[in-house]
């Protein structure tokens, strides 16, 4: 396995262990369900762990991409500045969860870590979002401005008149 397709295998777990940590922790704190709370941490240590090779293949899979046809080479380097600033946030994220696993039993400690970890589970959500979307950007020209390019219409034009040859021949 080469970087980029580790990179994009694991790309989007850290999102979603953080949005799912971040959820199931607000439902453990509401219902007060110590099982939740103490899974929403294991959760976000998970989204931490997973972040760091992640993170770590992106040079290399940037170093495979980046004179291929097609692909937007600042939307690369918007992409690893908004990685860099998630990789700080995941990364305390993690390290917070981890302590308030260690001081569950500590009550006025353990509320203290959990609003902290909620917060910064959401913050971490959000800049993994915006890493994402501008890692999209990257290869994916529909996602640019939010329009078609005229090559990728021309494109899906060929494919439409191929299909009409097609049936035509049938």
């Amino acid at each position: 396995m080469n970087s980029a397709q580790i990179h994009l295998a694991l790309n989007h777990m850290p999102l979603l262990l953080s949005l799912l940590g971040g959820i199931l922790l607000i439902i453990g704190m509401i219902k007060k369900n110590a099982s939740f709370k103490s899974l929403s941490l294991y959760l976000l240590v998970a989204a931490a762990l997973f972040t760091a090779p992640v993170y770590l293949t992106g040079e290399g899979t940037e170093e495979m991409v980046e004179h291929l046809t097609g692909v937007n080479e600042s939307a690369i380097e918007e992409h690893e500045d908004m990685a860099k600033i998630t990789m700080v946030i995941i990364a305390i994220t993690g390290a917070i969860s981890l302590i308030g696993l260690f001081l569950q039993k500590n009550i006025r400690f353990s509320k203290l870590i959990l609003g902290i970890t909620l917060v910064l589970s959401f913050a971490s959500f959000g800049t993994m979002a915006q890493t994402a979307h501008l890692g999209g950007l990257i290869r994916h020209s529909e996602l640019q401005n939010g329009s078609v390019s005229e090559n990728d219409k021309n494109n899906e034009g060929n494919k439409t008149d191929k299909r009409n040859i097609e049936k035509d021949d049938d």
